[in-house]
């Protein structure tokens, strides 16, 4: 029971040490800049995105972070969206036509752009939302909406009538919300992606 405790509190300090050791302030913004990103992951596993573009503005996302793994933490904003990810019910009803309905966290979408089984031939949403194919069944569906598209399989082959709700668009250049937002980080670098990285800097740096 002993060797368990010691074990226990050895992997718990040893959790803390690599924390603390990717805590701080990354990214440097260059004087007069144009464009500027920085993230300070803070010691109580709470961070700052800063994000400045001159033409998309800025924005200050605040969430929680945690490691991952060995090189990797995901970043989760406070604020999370209502529908993070796009969805689907239906009905059978044993009608003829099938209906497919886009809706979002608002309701009804109006003029959204559907094609179903890969057919390149789109219909746009009525004002309920509705749109009516003739296809015998449906066995997946693109959604065009805000510019954004997705493509849905449907399992069920004997749906009549299929209700998407879509997630909730990112409307800006920067985005509003970040869910499980992974990121790679080593050698005192956070790496946007493989080109755009970010290095470790004194917290003086900081730009809000």
């Amino acid at each position: 029971m002993k060797y368990i405790k010691l074990i226990l509190i050895l992997l718990f300090l040893s959790s803390c040490s690599t924390n603390k050791s990717v805590v701080g302030l990354y990214g440097k913004c260059e004087k007069s800049y144009f464009a500027c990103t920085q993230i300070e992951l803070k010691s109580d596993n709470t961070f700052e995105y800063f994000i400045f573009y001159d033409v998309g503005g800025v924005n200050i996302l605040k969430g929680n972070w945690k490691k991952i793994s060995n090189d990797s933490i995901s970043l989760n904003t406070f604020e999370q969206p209502t529908n993070p990810k796009t969805s689907y019910t239906g009905i059978e009803n044993g009608s003829s036509t099938k209906k497919v309905k886009i809706s979002d966290k608002n309701g009804p979408i109006i003029l959204a752009s559907v094609s179903v089984n890969n057919n390149n031939i789109w219909n746009t949403t009525d004002i309920d939302g509705f749109v009516e194919f003739n296809d015998s069944e449906i066995n997946s569906i693109y959604v065009i909406s805000l510019g954004v598209k997705e493509k849905i399989l449907v399992e069920n082959k004997n749906l009549d009538e299929i209700h998407i709700i879509v997630k909730d668009p990112q409307t800006g250049v920067i985005p509003e919300y970040l869910v499980d937002y992974k990121l790679k980080i080593s050698n005192n670098r956070i790496f946007i992606t493989d080109k755009h990285k970010l290095k470790k800097t004194s917290l003086t740096n900081k730009q809000w």
